[in-house]
């Protein structure tokens, strides 16, 4: 099939450094909209796409830079990219498929066995934020939120595109009964466990640590002390006036100051406040919208994982504690 890459609604989907190649996809505003993540569960029927190499990523840079949205998984990231997305002008695009991509690639690069080159890697991040900046009309700015494995893109983000940075997390008791009520949630750590391990010994913490060696609950514990440093150093390094902290936690407790401080942050609109606060979003599972799944469902669930999974969470703060003395 042809395609016009001056097509608006064409997305860079997927990347394949093995043939050096985009898969682009033509998404409209409704599909993004609702896709909570943008992989083969978005595809649309009937999906009209091609690949394409590499080179046709480059496009016209946008007036405005696409704004960041990373975290540390699984801390109701989901629900604020949709209460984002209430404000008219947001294009909101969550967990596209290049940026793992590239953050699986990112750790490889100066090694011989990396299938992208050092000096492809900027320019091809580039390229891709350059695209996923220009939104459909009538929007005119766009917010990309990473997998919670892309982290170790931060920095990259923050030196190479104009962005504004969303870093969110929660705190440790809750983020590990959160996890452990969910054997896949335990998994998704545990497999972004290597880069975070790395990143902390990098700074000098857990050296003696082998993910060999570490349970399922202290990996998930030393995840989330991993992006701790990471996201401290961001919110306090040479871009910090771009980078702003979001507990979930305080999300829920208080909606309004929250949300406030992330419209505040994003340069959006204030005085659409009240639509984010009455968004129907709050009532259901964000992942999957035709879920009922509110704030007191949440507090049921994550009551219920504390008692549980009380000696794998203990197990774990004691891990985290060990650290820190």
């Amino acid at each position: 099939m042809a395609l016009s890459l001056d097509d608006p609604q064409l997305l860079p989907f997927k990347l394949d450094p093995v043939g050096r190649r985009v898969l682009w996809l033509r998404m409209d505003d409704a599909q993004r909209r609702e896709a909570a993540f943008l992989d083969d569960r978005a595809v649309p029927p009937q999906a009209q796409g091609a690949w394409m190499p590499w080179s046709t990523l480059s496009a016209p840079g946008a007036q405005r830079s696409a704004d960041a949205f990373l975290h540390i998984g699984h801390c109701g990231s989901t629900l604020l990219s949709r209460l984002i997305d209430t404000w008219p002008d947001v294009q909101g695009l969550r967990e596209p498929l290049p940026l793992r991509t590239l953050a699986e690639a990112w750790p490889a690069l100066e090694t011989p066995q990396s299938r992208i080159a050092p000096d492809e890697a900027i320019p091809l991040l580039q390229a891709l934020w350059s695209r996923w900046s220009q939104p459909l009309a009538p929007r005119t700015r766009s917010v990309v939120k990473a997998t919670s494995s892309c982290n170790g893109l931060i920095d990259a983000v923050l030196r190479n595109t104009g962005a504004r940075v969303l870093l969110m997390d929660m705190p440790l008791r809750p983020y590990l009964a959160t996890l452990l009520k969910s054997p896949a949630s335990v998994h998704d750590a545990a497999s972004a466990a290597g880069e975070r391990l790395r990143y902390l010994q990098s700074r000098g913490i857990a050296n003696d640590a082998a993910l060999h060696r570490l349970s399922l609950p202290q990996q998930c514990a030393m995840g989330w002390l991993a992006e701790q440093c990471r996201f401290d150093a961001m919110a306090t390094g040479e871009h910090e006036t771009r980078v702003l902290r979001v507990d979930f936690d305080a999300l829920l407790d208080d909606p309004s100051a929250t949300l406030q401080r992330v419209a505040s942050h994003l340069q959006l609109d204030a005085t659409r406040l009240s639509d984010a606060l009455a968004s129907p979003a709050w009532g259901r599972y964000s992942k999957a919208q035709a879920h009922g799944y509110g704030r007191d469902d949440r507090a049921h669930d994550l009551a219920l994982a504390m008692q549980r999974h009380a000696a794998d969470i203990a197990e774990g703060e004691r891990w985290v504690d060990a650290c820190r003395t």
